[in-house]
């Protein structure tokens, strides 16, 4: 079952952020042969059943004003030999979310929570260089991920 992110309307919506623990990460893998990038994706690209099968790790949201806004949600699949990073973003011009594959790892000698981190970490480093992406406003769902978990890893690039 998928999980279709939902868009906070009300600040009371929004996961608490203001206070909350200070985690580590969890220790990075010694052999993590990653890629990320805009339409980067596993061979086969999105998986069969799409990303229905995936787990959703947060949403964030940029606002830099309230006519120039960004909402990602961030999926983990688990394939055959690859973890892969997913992204649904909403689209305005067709009014609904869209999926695009973001970052891929191998996955021998890499758990979940590696991959669901150092992905997203390097995803997020590539779109502050590659795009000039500051930090997100705020995290507007939580799901693999914790508000304390996202908060470290968005340390680690900003």
């Amino acid at each position: 079952m998928t999980h279709e992110p939902k868009i906070p309307m009300r600040p009371e919506d929004l996961p608490q952020q203001r206070i909350h623990e200070v985690v580590e990460l969890p220790e990075r893998p010694a052999e993590f042969n990653f890629e990320v990038g805009y339409g980067c994706s596993p061979a086969g690209g999105l998986p069969k059943a799409g990303i229905s099968s995936a787990t959703f790790l947060c949403q964030v949201e940029w606002a830099w004003s309230p006519m120039n806004n960004r909402v990602d949600a961030y999926y983990l699949h688990r394939g055959r030999s690859k973890w892969s990073l997913w992204t649904k973003y909403w689209d305005d011009d067709c009014g609904k979310w869209e999926p695009g594959g973001i970052g891929t790892v191998n996955r021998p000698g890499v758990n979940q929570k590696q991959a669901a981190t150092y992905l997203l970490l390097e995803f997020w480093k590539f779109d502050a260089q590659d795009s000039y992406v500051d930090c997100y406003h705020w995290i507007n769902e939580t799901g693999y991920l914790s508000v304390a978990e996202v908060t470290a890893i968005a340390k680690g690039v900003w």
